[in-house]
């Protein structure tokens, strides 16, 4: 009977220790609606791109402040203005509310033969002025792409016109330029965005 009472004791204890974890594994897991956020940041690897000014954008350009980094071209029919207008809209609500965690958006481009600087900078006028824009050698964009998934498939058109097929995939980096969550598809909303983004920097929203 002592013995029995004993198991009992133990079982129960056990039960009251996981009870706590389970409730913060389901906190975690309805934090965030549509952004996929990592367990622990992933540090990006070295890189040497140029901004739209010419300056040099590496690695340690993206320490100091959360940024929203996202690939494509400014040929791009769709997926382009479509994300960069999301992005544009989550910039102003988070300011909005919140602006000391307003994040910077950092263009990336995946088509170095026509986006030259001054096409980048002009493009990005078109949905905000602030936005970064970056360009590099097929070369140079690889440790960014192999490391973050990012697809790149240039596809011939007719001649010298070309599509490039990517994801619309935009990355969260954190002030030590890690990877913390990751908003996937090709298709954004700017509320929830906006909502997992607060949520990720620790701040409680009501869902949209």
């Amino acid at each position: 009977m002592l013995r029995i009472l004993v198991v009992s004791l133990v079982l129960l204890v056990a039960a009251m220790v996981m009870m706590p974890r389970n409730r913060e594994t389901n906190v975690q897991r309805t934090a965030a609606q549509a952004a996929t956020v990592l367990p622990q940041p992933r540090p990006l690897p070295e890189f040497a791109l140029t901004d739209a000014a010419g300056r040099e954008f590496t690695r340690a350009s993206l320490r100091g402040r959360h940024r929203l980094l996202f690939f494509g071209f400014t040929h791009c029919p769709d997926i382009c203005p479509l994300t960069l207008q999301v992005l544009a809209t989550v910039v102003d609500e988070i300011t909005a509310r919140a602006p000391e965690l307003a994040p910077e958006v950092v263009f990336v481009s995946v088509d170095p033969s026509r986006d030259t600087p001054d096409r980048i900078r002009e493009y990005l006028r078109n949905f905000d002025a602030q936005f970064i824009g970056v360009r590099g050698s097929d070369e140079a964009l690889e440790p960014l792409i192999q490391t973050l998934g990012v697809t790149v498939h240039k596809v011939e058109v007719d001649g010298e016109n070309y599509n490039v097929v990517h994801n619309g995939t935009v990355f969260v980096i954190d002030p030590d330029a890690a990877l913390v969550a990751v908003f996937g598809g090709s298709s954004h909303d700017a509320k929830v965005m906006v909502s997992d983004y607060l949520r990720i920097r620790g701040v409680n929203v009501a869902a949209p």
